[in-house]
């Protein structure tokens, strides 16, 4: 297993609900730009991915909530791929949205995959992506069986 990439957030005004609670939709925001960082450090952000002529696609998402977080509370959200096919063309990752106590405000488990941008399929990430990838497994890291996600 390699480090587990991190990226801290600021609760801002706009993140909470009535009841000063970070919004839902934000702790997935805050996972999907975390996801980017990940991707970017690597050298595989947006512009990359096009150049290869793939981009990602999201095919489910679950969020568990475990704690409240309030108004300019730091979370810190982390990024792990956690299952690939074995041409790697699906993923998984698990990020944990962690409180300045360390204590899991949330888990989310995300589901995607590759896609071609001009046949408009599921493809093979380029190889460097893949050695990416597959280099940064979690320690629970699990195969997922082609053709399913």
């Amino acid at each position: 297993m390699s480090d587990v990439f991190r990226k801290s957030f600021e609760v801002r005004w706009d993140d909470v609900d009535l009841n000063g609670h970070l919004r839902s939709t934000r702790y997935l925001e805050y996972a999907s730009t975390t996801r980017h960082g990940y991707l970017t450090t690597a050298g595989w952000g947006v512009p990359a991915l096009m150049k290869s002529g793939i981009t990602v696609v999201l095919l489910a998402e679950e969020v568990r909530y475990l704690h409240e977080v309030f108004l300019a509370q730091n979370v810190e959200v982390t990024c792990e791929i956690v299952g690939l096919t074995p041409d790697a063309s699906r993923w998984r990752v698990r990020q944990v949205v962690l409180r300045e106590d360390r204590k899991e405000a949330a888990v989310i488990r995300s589901e995607g995959a590759w896609m071609d941008v001009h046949k408009r399929k599921i493809t093979t990430p380029p190889a460097g992506l893949r050695e990416f990838l597959e280099s940064s497994r979690s320690d629970d890291y699990e195969l997922i069986k082609s053709g399913t996600s």
